[in-house]
């Protein structure tokens, strides 16, 4: 219980700052930067992101230990490159008392990066990567 209530504090608070970010010199109806047009026949009313909640509970099936942190972020350009238009990134420590940043792809679930002393240590048995995962975990 406590967990569902640390998940929902932390959506929260990202939807707090979301709405509360300072909108700079910008008028409602203008743009920040460029906007570019989606690759082949995607549009933006195709693009779904899973819920969050469920990815925060895939990361706790994967991983042992206590979610810290979570945002919704931009990916890198090499996540980019591999598809992701938005990434979930997680935060946890491990019963080791490590920490484990975990990247997300939002549309489809994907573990894109596993950084972090410890990893193999916290992996749960049975929630080895699945063949399906673009990035592999080094450690």
């Amino acid at each position: 219980m406590k967990r569902h209530v640390l998940i929902f504090a932390c959506l929260a608070a990202i939807a707090g700052a979301l709405l509360l970010r300072p909108s700079g010199d910008l008028e409602p109806h203008q743009v920040a930067g460029p906007v570019r047009a989606l690759s082949g026949s995607a549009s933006a009313q195709d693009f779904r992101p899973l819920p969050f909640h469920a990815m925060a509970k895939r990361v706790g099936q994967r991983y042992r230990g206590r979610l810290i942190g979570a945002d919704i972020t931009h990916p890198t350009p090499r996540e980019r490159e591999l598809g992701a238009a938005l990434i979930y990134e997680f935060r946890i420590i491990t019963p080791q008392q490590n920490l484990l940043k975990i990247r997300m792809d939002a549309r489809d679930g994907r573990f894109l990066e596993i950084a972090g002393r410890g990893q193999t240590k916290a992996l749960r048995k049975g929630g080895a990567m699945k063949n399906t995962d673009k990035y592999r975990d080094a450690n």
